[in-house]
């Protein structure tokens, strides 16, 4: 393991802040959990075995969404919505956001 919980967390933090902007609290995160070695599911890495942490978001009607980061990297992987929509996670000038959704 590279990469602490709090590390992750606040990584985690930055990326909701972004995400999110003025509807980001830091009470959105539920838990992080570390997942050595699985097989990544999505994004870039899909397909291959990596370190991941798992992050809990809350989302609506008390529903889950997960947020995906590397250990090795500490950098977002990809960003799964409680109905399964999958979004790769870049980062530009402005910050952190999930590809294929309208930005503000």
């Amino acid at each position: 393991m590279k990469h602490t919980e709090k590390q992750i967390t606040a990584k985690a933090k930055e990326v909701l802040k972004d995400f999110r902007g003025k509807y980001y609290s830091e009470e959105c995160i539920n838990d992080a959990f570390f997942d050595k070695d699985s097989i990544v599911d999505f994004g870039k890495l899909k397909g291959k075995k990596h370190s991941t942490w798992i992050i809990g978001v809350k989302s609506l009607a008390d529903n889950e969404d997960l947020l995906f980061i590397s250990d090795e990297t500490g950098e977002p992987l990809y960003y799964q919505n409680f109905n399964t929509f999958v979004f790769d996670v870049e980062k530009d000038e402005r910050g952190y956001f999930r590809v294929g959704l309208p930005r503000d």
